[in-house]
C-alpha cells in the first residue's frame, strides 16, 4: 500500500497551486480530483484579478505572463490573454447609475481565462512529480492521529489513500470537510444556483464594464450581471443568480421577455452556459484539526476570488512543510487567514445587511437611493466588500435629505443592521 506525506482533495487553482508549492519542496503529493483533465471549465465561477491594494492582504500585480503576489513573495505563470475592467456601473430599475472608476481611467480588475491558468498550474505539477488521481472523489475518511485515511470512489470502485497530511481543496460546498469535521458549527446561511451565459449579440454595453441591474424588475433577489468575455467586445457573459423557487434558467427568460434589459437581449444567442450551486457557509475561524486543513473556498464565506485561492494554496502548502517538521505550520497558516481575509473580521456580514439591495429597497426606493448620487463617481473597485461601503457613505452623506423626503426608506437605512443573508434570501 503507497504512503504519501500530503493528499490534496480537489484540482483547483488552490489545490493545484499546494501541490506545485508541497511538491517543489520534496514532499510526496497526490491529488484526487472529479474531474477528466484540464481542457475546460466546467462550472460557472469567478474569473478575474482584482488589483486593489490590500485586497485580501495582498498587492498584485501582472508583468510579462507572471502574476507577482508583491506581499506574501511568490509568483505564477499565466499564458493567457487578459481584458481590462475600467468603469463599473450599478443600475437601478428606471437605469439610475452609479458609477466605479480609478483616475485616468485606469483598470481595477483583469478578466482572465481561468482555463489557461489551471492548464499551466497542472503542467507545472506533474513536472514536480505530483501524482493525480483523475475521476476521482473522496467520499469519506479519518483522521487517524498519525496519519489520514481518504476514502476515494472511481468508476464504483472504493480504495483507501493513506498519507501524513491532508489539505481539503475542493470548493464552496465543504462537502469532504463536513466528513472531517471541519464544519462543525459552520452557519449555512443559504444555497444559490447560478447560471453564467456566454453571450452574441447583446447591445447597449460598454466595453471593459462591468454593469450589475438591482430591483425586482430583473426577476431576481441578486443583481443581474453582465460584464467582458475572454471573447471580443461583441461577445459578454452574462451571471444570474436563483435559488430552488427561482431558478437561474427561468429569470434569463423572463429578462428577455419583460424587463429593462428585454431591448438589449432581443438578439442575444446563447455560445455557452455553465452552472453551479453554491452553499454560503460562514468562515472556519478554525481551518484545521489535527493533520487535516480546509483552504480556500472550502474554508471561506462564499469564495476567495481565484487570486485568494493561489495564495491559499501556497500559504497552506508551506504550512504542511513545517508541521512535517513538528513545527505549528497550521496554527501559522491560521493566523494569516484571519488576517489577510475581510470575511474573517467581525462585519463581514454587513455586505448582506442592507447591502443586500435586493429585496430589502422597492424598484422605486432603489431609483431614489441611486438618483441621489447619480453623476457621482466612486472609487473603481470589484471588491465585495468595498463596494457597499463606498456606496452608502456616499448615500448617507443625504441623510436628512432621505429622513425629510423619504421616512420610509430612512427607517430601513437605520435597521439594516438586524438584516441577515438568510433573510435577504428567503424575502
Amino acid at each position: 500500500m503507497e504512503k504519501w506525506e500530503l493528499i490534496i482533495v480537489g484540482a483547483g487553482p488552490a489545490g493545484l497551486m499546494a501541490a506545485k508549492t508541497a511538491a517543489e519542496k520534496g514532499i510526496k503529493v497526490v491529488v484526487i480530483e472529479k474531474k477528466r483533465n484540464f481542457d475546460t471549465v466546467q462550472r460557472a465561477c469567478s474569473m478575474q484579478f482584482i488589483l486593489d491594494d490590500g485586497y485580501e492582504g495582498e498587492k498584485l500585480e501582472v508583468k510579462e505572463n507572471r502574476l507577482v503576489f508583491t506581499k506574501n513573495g511568490f509568483e505564477v505563470s499565466y499564458q493567457g490573454d487578459l481584458v481590462e475592467i475600467r468603469n463599473k456601473y450599478y443600475h437601478s430599475p428606471k437605469n439610475r447609475i452609479i458609477h466605479f472608476a480609478l483616475p485616468e481611467n485606469q483598470p481595477f480588475a483583469l478578466k482572465f481565462d481561468k482555463q489557461k491558468l489551471l492548464a499551466g498550474l497542472y503542467k507545472e505539477c506533474k513536472e514536480a512529480g505530483v501524482v493525480f488521481q483523475m475521476e476521482s472523489v473522496a467520499v469519506g475518511g479519518e483522521d487517524c492521529g498519525e496519519e489520514v485515511r481518504v476514502e476515494v470512489s472511481a468508476n464504483g470502485v472504493s480504495t483507501s489513500f493513506w498519507g501524513k497530511k491532508l489539505i481539503i481543496s475542493e470548493g464552496v460546498n465543504a462537502v469532504v470537510s463536513e466528513k472531517f469535521g471541519l464544519n462543525k458549527g459552520r452557519i449555512h446561511y443559504a444555497t444559490a444556483h447560478v447560471v453564467k451565459y456566454v453571450l452574441e449579440g447583446v447591445t447597449g454595453i460598454e466595453p471593459n464594464s462591468w454593469n450589475l441591474y438591482y430591483g425586482k424588475t430583473y426577476h431576481t433577489n441578486s443583481p443581474a450581471i453582465i460584464g467582458p468575455s475572454m471573447y471580443g467586445d461583441n461577445i459578454v457573459e452574462m451571471t444570474l443568480t436563483g435559488d430552488a423557487n427561482i431558478r437561474p434558467t427561468d429569470i434569463f427568460e423572463k429578462l428577455k421577455e419583460s424587463s429593462p434589459l428585454a431591448a438589449q437581449l432581443q438578439n442575444a444567442r446563447v455560445l455557452k452556459k455553465t452552472g453551479c450551486s453554491v452553499k454560503g457557509f460562514a468562515s472556519m475561524m478554525m481551518p484545521y484539526q489535527q493533520n487535516v486543513i480546509a483552504i480556500g473556498d472550502t474554508a471561506a464565506f462564499v469564495e476567495v476570488e481565484v487570486q485568494g485561492a493561489l495564495m491559499c494554496g501556497y500559504k497552506s502548502a508551506l504550512a504542511v512543510a513545517e508541521e512535517l517538521e513538528g513545527k505549528p505550520g497550521f496554527e501559522e497558516y491560521t493566523r494569516w487567514w484571519r488576517q489577510s481575509f475581510e470575511f474573517n473580521g467581525e462585519d463581514h456580514l454587513r455586505v448582506s445587511q442592507g447591502y443586500a439591495l435586493v429585496p430589502t429597497y422597492t424598484d422605486e426606493e432603489l431609483d431614489y437611493l441611486f438618483g441621489l448620487i447619480e453623476g457621482s463617481r466612486l472609487e473603481g473597485t470589484y471588491s465585495q466588500y468595498k463596494t457597499p461601503k463606498l456606496i452608502w457613505d456616499e448615500i448617507l452623506t443625504h441623510q436628512q435629505q432621505i429622513e425629510e423626503e423619504a421616512p420610509q426608506i430612512y427607517k430601513k437605512i437605520q435597521n439594516m443592521n438586524t438584516l441577515t443573508l438568510s433573510s435577504s434570501f428567503s424575502k
